[in-house]
């Protein structure tokens, strides 16, 4: 580190009194109320997108290993078999969570 670096460090770790002027504006700011009100949000939406998806799961997929020949059916278009159902559940659960991750902040 040279000398350069080191005064900017130094520099840069001052604290400058502002009289409360920070806190003032980003109190104003409409963006900072809403994200400490509702901090809550994400997680829950997650959380419920997740148990969504594993109760579709529980709920449609065969037993064995007929989600195999689900996914079979899929791919020639017969969507009306209960392992294809169970299929697009899971994945249609899957699309849910990515999309609430993808779209919240």
């Amino acid at each position: 580190m040279n000398d350069m670096d080191r005064l900017l460090r130094n520099d840069a770790r001052i604290e400058v009194a502002d009289d409360g002027f920070t806190t003032r504006v980003m109190g104003t700011l409409p963006g900072a109320r809403v994200r400490s009100e509702r901090s809550w949000l994400k997680p829950v939406l997650v959380m419920g997108s997740a148990a969504l998806g594993s109760g579709l799961a529980v709920a449609l997929s065969p037993v064995g290993s007929a989600l195999l020949s689900g996914f079979q059916d899929l791919m020639y278009l017969r969507t009306g078999s209960q392992p294809a159902i169970a299929g697009l559940a899971i994945c249609g659960a899957l699309l849910v969570s990515a999309i609430v991750l993808a779209f919240e902040e």
